[in-house]
């Protein structure tokens, strides 16, 4: 097993848990526009959003499209016309306030830092996801942080990561090691870059991507025992 010493890591579904943030700020959305806030419309509305963010992934859509679109569309299943950007600066809004950590995350950085460089390697809005690491304190632990729009592309795309070595100086992508739950973005992004992957899949979900992954783990807590059998003794 390799010795890593770059560690990249995920953020939404890896260290934060995106899901409780998106239900919070998907509800706050439903009250301010008087849609019934029923278990049915928040997963109708999170299968809608997924739809959207596998077709930016797929190079189909800008990323201010998802932001927007995906409002728009969503919103006129029930006969009202929302303007996307407005309705994305609600949401975002209360998805800012939303700083849900993942089990068993501080314990894994906590353990990790000093004995790595780690890297935050995450799609989304720059000032949403600095405010959410801010005040989660996991940014505390990171050497780097990046963020698909700083970098004018996004994973899985060659560019981002290209992008993430210029700025950490080096490329040696047998060091590396990322670690995300999305199969289309964290690994076949690092299928692309050529970085090792470990796909955190606590929902134990089939591997349906056709992606390579070198590592699966179920807990944060089995990051942090696979690494410790990579290092010397």
């Amino acid at each position: 097993m390799k010795q890593y010493k770059i560690i990249l890591l995920d953020v939404d579904g890896t260290l934060l848990d995106f899901d409780k943030a998106e239900e919070q700020g998907i509800g706050f959305l439903l009250r301010t526009y008087g849609v019934p806030e029923t278990e049915e419309n928040k997963e109708a509305y999170q299968k809608l959003n997924q739809s959207y963010w596998r077709r930016m992934e797929r190079g189909e859509l800008t990323r201010d499209q998802v932001l927007w679109l995906r409002f728009e569309e969503f919103f006129g299943g029930f006969g009202l016309s929302v303007d996307g950007e407005e309705t994305d600066r609600l949401y975002r809004q209360s998805l800012e306030q939303s700083a849900f950590c993942i089990e068993g995350a501080h314990e894994l950085l906590k353990a990790l830092k000093g004995r790595y460089r780690l890297a935050v390697v995450t799609n989304g809005v720059a000032a949403t996801q600095y405010k959410r690491l801010a005040d989660s304190g996991l940014d505390s632990y990171m050497d780097w942080i990046f963020i698909s729009e700083e970098a004018g592309s996004q994973k899985p795309q060659r560019e981002f990561f290209e992008y993430c070595f210029e700025r950490m100086g080096r490329r040696d992508v047998e060091n590396m090691l990322i670690v995300g739950d999305s199969l289309t973005s964290d690994i076949k992004g690092g299928n692309a870059a050529g970085i090792d992957t470990c796909w955190f899949n606590p929902h134990e979900q089939p591997n349906t991507a056709g992606v390579h992954v070198d590592y699966e783990i179920r807990s944060l807590k089995e990051l942090e025992r696979l690494l410790k059998e990579t290092e010397p003794a």
